[in-house]
């Protein structure tokens, strides 16, 4: 089907609406008249040479200068003079600066005065925009959340969401099946480090479980776990060292108390024996009366017969004798106190000889 031509009055309007366009276009381009962009101050000309070689001639008289006590007052005078020119130099630069500016100054205000009436309308578009991009984002984190419960399980009370969630995942820029097999590999992944927990032969895997529940670093809770193992193995050898040490303090406590024991019953026994002994000389005095004859006849031999002393009194006269009587006994002490006894003996005229 050919196209149908235009009428002159629609080709009238056409022409009408394109140069509105343009017109409204031209309105709101920023165009400088006055100065051109090619007319603005390029270089501010200023007796720079004039003054420059003033300034040097000026100056070159200062260069090799000393000053001593007696004209310091003139080192005075020099240094206020050079500075009042200094001063009246950077005051006329001000001057120049300040003339320069103030066409700009109420330039950039005008300006201003036009982006604000566009910051308007920009305001409340981005306050739109914004409202939309943060319910894309709660929308995308419902969706994030969704895929958490899927896999989530048991371990709820043990991770929460907000413990996987990442707020990078909002960003435009990440894609939403990309954070949801994140979530979904993070619960996986502290799954399988709570199993491993649980699988370790150890009395401290509840503690090892707490570290990683506050960390979920398995790392961590392992190498806690390994540091309460060997701090327990550690008190129970030094334990077992205590209790070995005890024990062969007793076991020489006991030696003595048995040496102490056995001492004392061999001197109670020494002691019955000596008192035996003793009940027994009483018990022959008193039973077995013998003189001294008598116990010659029996053929007992005695030390009489081969005591010098017994052979002095037996060539003396004989005496009317007092009765006497025999007894057997054995003596125990020492050498001295053995010694001793026969002397006695000896003394008192006692007969004595070997059983």
């Amino acid at each position: 089907m050919a196209e149908r031509k235009k009428t002159m009055a629609e080709t009238v309007e056409d022409k009408m609406v394109n140069e509105l366009a343009v017109a409204q276009h031209a309105k709101m381009e920023f165009r400088l008249i006055n100065p051109t962009e090619d007319g603005f101050l390029r270089v501010i000309k200023w007796n720079r040479e004039e003054l420059e070689a003033a300034v040097r001639q000026k100056t070159a008289a200062y260069e090799n200068v000393v000053y001593t006590e007696d004209n310091i007052k003139q080192a005075k005078t020099d240094r206020a003079e050079l500075n009042r020119l200094a001063k009246a130099i950077d005051e006329r630069r001000k001057a120049v600066k300040k003339i320069i500016n103030e066409p700009y100054e109420k330039f950039e205000a005008e300006l201003k005065e036009i982006t604000a009436l566009i910051n308007e309308p920009v305001k409340l578009i981005d306050k739109q925009v914004k409202a939309f991009e943060e319910q894309q984002k709660e929308e995308k984190k419902k969706q994030i959340e969704a895929a958490y419960r899927e896999v989530i399980g048991d371990l709820a009370g043990v991770l929460p969401f907000e413990r996987v969630f990442d707020p990078k995942y909002l960003n435009q820029t990440f894609k939403l099946l990309q954070a949801q097999q994140e979530i979904k590999s993070r619960v996986q992944t502290v799954r399988t480090d709570l199993e491993t927990i649980d699988s370790l032969e150890s009395r401290y895997k509840l503690n090892a479980k707490d570290v990683y529940i506050k960390t979920l670093d398995l790392s961590r809770a392992l190498a806690e776990n390994k540091r309460l193992s060997d701090l327990e193995e550690k008190l129970e050898a030094e334990k077992r060292r205590k209790a070995e040490e005890e024990a062969e303090r007793k076991r020489q406590a006991e030696e003595r108390r048995k040496a102490a024991e056995e001492k004392a019953r061999l001197a109670e026994e020494q002691r019955k024996a000596q008192e035996a002994q003793e009940r027994a000389v009483q018990e022959s005095v008193s039973e077995q009366p013998e003189t001294v004859a008598e116990s010659q006849e029996s053929g007992t031999q005695t030390f009489a017969a081969a005591d010098p002393f017994a052979q002095k009194q037996a060539s003396e006269p004989p005496k009317a004798e007092e009765k006497k009587y025999k007894t057997r006994f054995c003596a125990v002490g020492t050498k001295e106190q053995l010694n001793g006894l026969v002397e006695y003996m000896k003394e008192n005229n006692i007969e004595y000889g070997r059983i």
